[in-house]
């Protein structure tokens, strides 16, 4: 389950989901902003998913 939701929490890029490649010429982003703004996101998406896809969906 965590290496599903990690594939679909790509904040860093603006190429990493249709939606994020739309808004990079008409909201005048650079790929930095991107950066800037996805690796705390990021971070924060990982350390909720580690606390609670364990807790949510336990082996047994």
């Amino acid at each position: 389950m965590i290496v599903a939701l990690a594939a679909s929490s790509a904040f860093m890029t603006p190429v990493s989901s249709p939606v994020n490649t739309l808004v990079v010429a008409p909201g005048g982003y650079g790929f930095g902003d991107f950066v800037k703004l996805g690796v705390p996101f990021t971070l924060v998406v990982m350390a909720i998913s580690l606390l609670l896809v364990p807790w949510l969906l336990p082996l047994r």
